[in-house]
């Protein structure tokens, strides 16, 4: 089979208008693979920064934990002494109105009434 020059040439015209066409989209592909390219490292951009801000977070967050758990501790030991002292006080009270109540029966002469507080022991 063989072909003429006007085939030859139609064929010839067909392929460069083929290969113009192939150019173009390979050129659309390019621009469109470096703005792809470009969005990517302006989206790893914006991934480092919020990856720094939330390290910076993180880290502010765990020293304000810190002082938190810091603070229940010292309140929890100021409150441990407080109750201690309360109850010391709370003896030393007990402890008066005893000693008051015998001072009563000694002046009277006779048996002081009964006090319903000092009936009521706190469990210690």
């Amino acid at each position: 089979m063989s072909m003429t020059f006007e085939q030859l040439q139609i064929i010839a015209e067909q392929a460069l208008i083929l290969s113009e066409r192939n150019t173009q989209s390979i050129s659309r592909l390019e621009d469109s693979l470096t703005r792809l390219e470009s969005s990517l490292v302006e989206t790893k951009a914006i991934a480092d920064s919020n990856a720094r801000a939330i390290q910076v977070t993180a880290n502010k967050l765990d020293e304000k934990f810190d002082q938190i758990a810091n603070a229940i501790i010292r309140d929890q030991d100021r409150i441990r002494k407080l109750d201690q002292r309360y109850r010391k006080q709370q003896a030393e009270i007990k402890g008066l109105r005893l000693e008051t109540r015998r001072i009563l029966e000694r002046w009277l002469g006779e048996p002081f009434p009964d006090d319903p507080d000092l009936e009521d022991d706190e469990p210690e």
